[in-house]
This record gives C-alpha cells, structure tokens and sequence, in this order.
C-alpha cells in the first residue's frame, strides 16, 4: 500500500513542485465523495462505512459490503491551469534554464494555491460492523514570491496509510446506539518552504525531508433515533424520522509532528442532526446539519462558519441514481452518484476555505470516484 501511495502521489504531481502545501486547510485523514456531496455533513448519518471517519455509531444495519477498489482523485482548479507549465518548467534542459522558467511561472502566480488528493478506502462492512484500510496521499502548494523569506514554495504534503475498525451497539435505550472506532497511522509528511534554486536542481528530492511517524486513536460516537411520541409537541414530525449524533474522533489526537514541523489531526468533538423523510416510494430523501469542532481543537482558526455544514441527498430509482448538495464552509457543493451493478461513479463540485475564516480565501475543487465492489 505505501509503495501505491508513493507511486501515485508523483505520478500525479508530475514535478516535485506539486508537493506543496497552504496553512488554513483542517486536517481530516478521509472524506469520501457521499460526504463531500453532502457539504461535508456526516455525524448523524447511519448505515454506511464513511461512518468510520465520523461517527462510528453510523455502522449499523449495512448488510454485506465489499468495496475492492475505490480510487478517489481530487484538483483545484488552479492545479489544474497551471499542472501543464509547471511540468513543461521542471522538464527544461539545464537548471539556469528550469530556475528562469519556474520563477516566470510562480511570478505570475503568486499568492495561488495547489490542491490535490488521491485516496483510498478498500473495505468490508456487515450489519454493524466495517473494517478497512485507509490511504491518503494530499498535496497543496502556496506560491509566494519567488525572492521573498518563505520560500518559493510553502509545502505541507504527504501520504499516510493504516488500518481503521468500528463497530455500533445498541444500548438499553430505545433508539440510542454507541460506536466506537480505531485507527493506526502511518505518516510521511512534508513540511518546508523550498526556494527556485532547490526545486530547479537535478538532485531536488523534497520527500527526503519528510516526518515519519506512526500514531493511534480511538473514536466513540452516539446515534439517536429521536423518539418523537414521548414529546407530545414532536409528534407531527414523527414521519421525518429525525436523528441526533455526537462523536469524538481520534482521542488523543493523531499526532505526526516532530520538532514543531509535521501534521496533526486533533481530537474533535462534533454533532449533527439529519431528517429522512419518504415522499414517495422511488424516492430517498436525507436533510443533514452538522457542527464540528465544538470545542475549538483545530489550531489553524476559530472560525464559526469554517465549522459549519449543510447537506441533502435525494436517491432516486431505489437508490441507483443519487443527487447530493450542500454548503460546505458556507460555499455551495453539488454532487452526483451513479450505482450499476458492482460499479459506482460519482462527481463533486466543492469549495473548501484555506482562509482563517469563512469567505477569506476559496479553493474550488473537483472530485473524481470510481468504486468497484458489492453493496
């Protein structure tokens, strides 16, 4: 897996320039295409393994499920415009000849961010149980001016990979589950700033730098189906079978920093409340609300709206066909799934705020994903 990973993060980076990275991105070790769709909405969601990455509790009731290969590949749209000259830079004959063209290149683009991602989940789930492992491989890049003190370059980037566990339970409370979860991480990560002369020169291997690290957490999460016939005030909205969710993730935190430098992805404390109405039979509706990082663990801001998130998910043709959206950070993400068969293939259209707070600095992205599998 970790050759994969490594093989895969610089076949599509194709110039050691694209591992780069931005500072106000949060950490998070998977987002799968349904949860993305859905603006980032997941902790009151059940059935469904992505539940392993925000609520355990969520792992209920999945029948078998075997996803073999489901490559997931993410861009900005900045890496997009600018993959074909940064490459056509990097590829110059001599390294006078790479500086000039790498500096005309970032000159022009100062101040852009990079993104890109390529993961994967391959995993086997079953009534309330999953089991898989997780690889992610992350680039992000900022531009800076090519004379000043950060660098040409501001890199955080890497790839990790592991094992990750849960299970949901019921507890002697109508309608109330537990879940509890567990990952171990390996981490090779990047993070530098890199002047012209350094990413020009033949011998440029940025990943020698890197922090390798391991880490473990758990996770607990609760999932409650709201009894509405006890509040006699509820009682008309019983047909919106509305559900409550609290989850803790990566108790302890998932820790990959060494002398300052490195990545972390805190302990989180999040909820969320979603809806499910039924209109009609050939059609599955979800309504989601989630807010994460209740307690304010991610160090990069304490923005309220950076933690805010706003989903829908309307399935359609007994769930073959899936139109998702949402606001994820208070910008707009549109999605669609298409399932045939032991073929899934799906696309989201999304904005993530790399700012200090929401409506600072957008990074537009497109996301890619084909499954193959048993569901």
């Amino acid at each position: 897996m970790k050759k994969i990973i490594l093989f895969l993060l610089f076949f599509v980076s194709s110039a050691a320039l694209a591992d780069a990275g931005s500072l106000y991105n949060y950490p998070y070790l998977y987002k799968g295409m349904r949860s993305i769709g859905m603006g980032g909405t997941f902790t009151a969601v059940g059935s469904d393994p992505e539940a392993l990455f925000y609520n355990p509790a969520g792992l209920y009731d999945m029948g078998f499920q075997l996803a073999v290969l489901n490559p997931l590949i993410e861009v900005d749209q900045n890496l997009q415009s600018l993959a074909g000259d940064i490459q056509t830079a990097g590829n110059k004959g001599t390294e006078a000849e790479r500086i000039d063209s790498l500096t005309d290149v970032i000159s022009k683009n100062m101040g852009k961010p990079l993104h890109g991602r390529l993961s994967l989940f391959p995993h086997l789930a079953m009534k309330n149980y999953a089991v898989g492992v997780v690889g992610n491989g992350i680039f992000d890049a900022r531009l800076h001016n090519p004379l000043g003190s950060q660098g040409a370059v501001e890199v955080n980037s890497g790839y990790e990979y592991g094992p990750v566990a849960g299970g949901s339970f019921i507890l002697p409370v109508k309608g109330l589950r537990m879940g509890i979860g567990a990952k171990y991480i390996s981490s090779s990560w990047l993070d530098e700033g890199f002047t012209i002369r350094q990413i020009a020169s033949e011998n440029f291997k940025p990943m020698d730098s890197a922090i390798n690290k391991t880490d473990f957490s758990l996770d607990v999460g609760f999932l409650y189906d709201i009894d509405t016939s006890i509040i006699e005030i509820l009682k008309p909205i019983e047909f919106l079978k509305p559900k409550a969710g609290l989850s803790i993730l990566n108790i302890t935190d998932l820790d990959f920093r060494e002398s300052g430098k490195g990545r972390m992805i805190p302990m989180t404390a999040n909820i969320g409340i979603s809806v499910n109405p039924a209109l009609f039979n050939l059609v599955d509706t979800l309504f989601l609300f989630d807010y994460q990082d209740i307690t304010g663990k991610y160090e990069q801001d304490k923005s309220i709206w950076k933690r805010v998130h706003l989903g829908a998910e309307l399935g359609l043709l007994s769930r073959r066909v899936f139109l998702r959206a949402g606001l994820n950070q208070g910008y707009p993400s549109i999605g669609a799934e298409l399932n045939i068969g032991i073929l899934r293939l799906g696309y989201v259209y999304y904005t993530e705020e790399i700012g200090a707070y929401a409506g600072q600095d957008k990074n537009t992205r497109h996301l890619l994903q084909l499954s193959l599998g048993w569901y």
